[in-house]
């Protein structure tokens, strides 16, 4: 069955590596909803399918300058329903 996965991060980064990270997140397919000078930003990411998502979130993981990525919510709905909402 096709599914649908939505996610949401918190993404801390050093700070004064925060936009290069933001870039490099957005280029994983992540967006970015808020960030804080701190270091922080609030992100989400869609996938079709579970090993999509982990690998990006991994890969959000190991970039330069993250220190950690900390997933808040992760949401994962059948294809089917989908359409049926769009209907």
């Amino acid at each position: 069955m096709a599914e649908h996965h939505l996610s949401s991060l918190v993404v801390h980064a050093l700070p004064a590596q925060l936009d290069a990270v933001a870039r490099q997140v957005e280029d994983e397919g992540f967006e970015i909803h808020g960030r804080s000078e701190t270091g922080k930003l609030v992100v989400t990411c869609e996938a079709d399918h579970q090993r999509a998502m982990s690998d990006a979130i991994t890969r959000i993981q190991l970039l330069p300058g993250v220190v950690a990525a900390t997933l808040v919510f992760h949401h994962v709905e059948p294809d089917s329903s989908i359409e049926e909402a769009i209907q």
